[in-house]
């Protein structure tokens, strides 16, 4: 009897022939890895998600989400976050852009790469609170990747030029032999394959068309993308991207450049991914883009350092922090009194209280930046994550298999969504 041919070719599951090599004996005695496994190795998985804010809130949840799916890059929409950072996240690396510290939290737009294409970054810039672009290296492909957040079609006319002009000016920084890959939240409806745009646009998808929608294919046209989402034939529920109560569109879509059409395998919705979010998760694999890519150690920094805030819990520490926190704040009122600039006062505000904690708690180095020093990311928090989700899939599958006359078990589904939801909220 041979080896079955759908079973993974790692050893487990297949009957070994003796007197015959297979597999990776044949190939290479040192490289334990299949040419089916090569074959995944080498594909990136690109996502995109609107998160609908509360972005700090949810990181460990969509690092997890992200680990699962094997996504090597996601665009994150609208994760009112502010200032423009660059954070660690275990394995991942999260690039922010978002609004001012001392404006009103609103729009953000972020994109979080795993290891390996966090290794892969060259250079970066945070434009606005909705456009970020990244120009990165993977194998021997060179990228000119851009995060969107694009205005939706309630803001006035001249916000939306504004901002599909800022898109061309951008979209000019990238060299003639480099890749553009957009993706995001383009609040956009672009139709389906029609005259004028038949490189650009496959057949499937919303036949609607808006304003937005337009403006991106133009743009489309102009630097030679095409939309992947309209190219692959699902089920309507895994190609539109938005939906609430009866209303859905397919707003959110992944724009890849034409000299890499024949690598892209798939673009398709996700619904099962569910961080408290009206959108859903659109993913798009592409082939080969690691082909030629190798590991490479990571460069020796200087090790990022955090207020070890959980020493607070100790009496002792917390009547001595604030103890110095009032030594500290005798002074402030000068200070404010001498500067009454908004962002002046809070920068003061926060010394003191930063200063305070680094004497009394310390800090500590992270050396192992596997290692996630989120103190509430415990055990009963993931056991309620994971009853949400498992609420979530059960809603959906209610959804799907309605044919007329289940209403009351959808709503009943939907009641115990929201208070397994409220519950994951109480508990973080």
């Amino acid at each position: 009897m041979a080896p079955s041919s759908r079973r993974p070719f790692n050893g487990a599951g297949v009957r070994r022939i003796s007197g015959r090599k297979t597999g990776d004996e044949v190939r290479h005695p040192s490289r334990p890895v299949s040419r089916r496994g090569e074959k995944w190795i080498a594909e990136a998985r690109l996502a995109t998600l609107n998160v609908c804010g509360a972005m700090n809130d949810k990181m460990d949840e969509v690092c997890e989400m992200m680990n699962d799916r094997g996504i090597d890059m996601l665009c994150v929409n609208e994760t009112k976050r502010k200032g423009r950072d660059v954070t660690a996240h275990g394995i991942y690396t999260a690039y922010w852009s978002g609004v001012d510290e001392t404006e009103r939290a609103c729009q953000g737009v972020g994109v979080i790469l795993s290891e390996r294409m966090g290794q892969c970054v060259k250079e970066y810039e945070c434009v606005s609170p909705r456009l970020l672009w990244i120009r990165m290296k993977v194998g021997l492909k060179k990228l000119f990747v851009l995060g969107v957040y694009a205005p939706d079609m309630s803001k006035p006319t001249y916000i939306r030029e504004q901002f599909w002009d800022m898109v061309r000016l951008v979209l000019m920084k990238c060299k003639e032999n480099e890749n553009i890959i957009m993706l995001g939240d383009f609040n956009g409806r672009v139709g389906v394959k029609r005259s004028g745009y038949e490189r650009i646009l496959g057949t499937f998808g919303d036949e609607r068309i808006n304003e937005n929608g337009e403006d991106l294919l133009t743009v489309c046209v102009e630097k030679n993308l095409f939309v992947a989402n309209t190219f692959f034939r699902h089920k309507r529920i895994h190609m539109y991207t938005w939906e609430r109560g009866d209303d859905r569109s397919m707003i959110d879509f992944i724009i890849v450049d034409e000299r890499m059409r024949s690598a892209v395998v798939d673009t398709r919705v996700y619904r099962g991914s569910n961080v408290g979010t009206d959108h859903y998760l659109v993913l798009c694999r592409i082939n080969g883009l690691f082909r030629r890519w190798r590991h490479r150690t990571s460069v020796s920094t200087t090790a990022l350092q955090r207020i070890r805030i959980e020493r607070l819990q100790d009496e002792g520490v917390k009547e001595k922090y604030k103890c110095r926190l009032r030594q500290n704040i005798s002074g402030l009122n000068e200070l404010c009194m001498n500067d009454l600039e908004l962002k002046n006062v809070w920068n003061n505000i926060k010394k003191v209280l930063v200063d305070a904690a680094t004497e009394v708690c310390g800090v500590s180095k992270r050396t192992n930046e596997r290692k996630s020093n989120t103190l509430w990311w415990d055990d009963e928090v993931r056991m309620e994550v994971e009853a949400k989700k498992r609420a979530w899939l059960d809603l959906l599958a209610t959804k799907a298999g309605n044919s007329g006359g289940m209403n009351d078990e959808i709503e009943r589904k939907k009641a115990n969504f929201r208070r397994i939801n409220k519950r994951v909220k109480e508990v973080v």
